[in-house]
């Protein structure tokens, strides 16, 4: 399978090099192998690199999704928001409905909601310029258009990561390859794994941190490093960052567009999580300005322009609550506790610091049973979670969300424990 030419756009987003750099790989193979080029995402041990068979990451994601039915379950296999939208964006959306503000807009997204997402992104060389903003149809539409557009020759994934990216460089015949994600902190990166894929011809790199599924999250020092790397091959980075806002020691989490990576990054951001409305379907991309052409002829013949009440409110929740994630990020700091302290032995790390999102990533390669047979038991006694397998080749590992009240998520725990200490 071929990737097709129109997905090449050679006019409007050069292929950049450097010198030394690797020429870019015949995107003719797809899946093509990388020499021992990853880790597992756990420990040290040394494997092959191993490209997924067509509907791998299909098969995986379409499980989630099922797992995701069961009625009456308290659900931690997905990533929803239990807190409620907020009033004043409720309002907002109402307001919209009122006015009659329900047809399209420019394609790019409304200028004031555009200026708003530039202001809202730091960048170590000042204001993001606006012209370099689309706003997109959630995160995931900005994801989807960063691979489209700059996953031609090839895409270096985390391992462990969100499926998504690996499900749609599947159905695009891309090349893929994938290095391990570490800890949070300054080794978050694996790169030399990271550059033996740019130096057989990958040349878009995804970086998400806070980590879906880990949680864990990258210091401004490893984002300058892979930006250096990047830059070096002529490649570019794919920043997932979802969860940049919810950061359990404060703050936010570090871009590579804060470390001089600008001319480098699509940047995706998501309006769902910080603001509780994933159903409104929201978010953003800012894109290397080499590279603004392409995403503008992608997202525009794909969704036309983002929904205008979403986008009346995202430019309502910046304006009124851009500081909502400091919130969010105390609420779920004291779930994280709560659930190291009720599942010893689980988590990779007893307290919170250093870490974000919402998300557990818990071991139980001790039970010698599957990710997916747990996930399966845990179903049947009424607690949603995800199999590890469904983000790493690794199996071993399953993945519940602190998106609950605290009275369900004291429940899980302790569903959790019972079947994990009987097998």
């Amino acid at each position: 399978m071929s990737v097709a030419v129109a997905f090449r756009f050679p006019s409007a987003i050069p292929t950049r090099r450097r010198h030394g750099a690797a020429p870019t790989m015949s995107i003719s193979e797809p899946h093509r192998h990388v020499p021992d080029c990853r880790r597992g995402p756990h420990d040290d041990r040394r494997h092959p690199m191993t490209s997924p068979t067509p509907t791998s990451g299909s098969d995986a994601v379409a499980r989630m999704m099922m797992t995701s039915t069961v009625a009456g379950a308290i659900d931690l296999a997905i990533g929803e928001p239990d807190q409620p939208l907020p009033q004043e964006l409720a309002d907002a959306a109402a307001r919209a409905f009122r006015d009659g503000r329900t047809g399209y807009t420019p394609k790019l997204g409304l200028p004031e909601l555009r200026a708003l997402i530039a202001a809202d992104t730091t960048s170590s060389s000042g204001r993001v310029p606006v012209e370099d903003v689309v706003v997109t149809v959630g995160g995931t539409g900005a994801v989807a258009v960063a691979l489209i557009v700059g996953g031609t020759a090839g895409v270096v994934i985390p391992d462990p990561a969100w499926p998504n990216d690996l499900v749609l460089a599947e159905q695009l015949g891309l090349p893929v390859a994938r290095y391990r994600q570490g800890p949070s902190g300054d080794d978050f990166f694996a790169l030399d794994e990271i550059e033996q894929a740019l130096r057989a011809g990958f040349r878009l790199v995804v970086a998400n941190s806070p980590s879906n599924p880990t949680g864990a999250v990258a210091s401004a020092a490893a984002m300058a490093a892979l930006v250096a790397l990047v830059e070096r091959y002529g490649a570019r980075i794919l920043s997932d960052e979802a969860y940049e806002s919810i950061v359990f020691d404060g703050g936010r989490a570090a871009s590579p567009l804060d470390v001089g990576g600008r001319d480098v990054t699509f940047a995706a951001r998501t309006f769902s999580k910080r603001f509780s409305m994933t159903g409104l379907r929201l978010g953003s991309l800012v894109a290397p300005a080499e590279a603004r052409l392409a995403v503008a002829a992608v997202h525009g013949t794909t969704v036309g322009c983002a929904p205008i009440t979403a986008q009346i409110v995202g430019a309502t929740a910046l304006e009124r609550i851009p500081d909502r994630g400091t919130e969010l990020s105390a609420i779920y700091r004291a779930r994280y506790e709560n659930a190291a302290a009720a599942l010893p032995g689980r988590l990779a790390s007893v307290t919170p610091s250093g870490l974000g999102g919402f998300y557990l990533w818990l071991d139980v390669r001790d039970t010698g049973r599957s990710g997916a047979a747990l996930a399966d038991e845990l179903a049947a006694r009424g607690v949603l979670v995800s199999a590890g397998t469904v983000y790493s080749p690794e199996d071993g590992f399953l993945r519940a969300s602190l998106t609950a009240p605290d009275g369900a998520l004291a429940t899980a725990w302790q569903t959790i424990d019972e079947v994990l200490g009987a097998s």
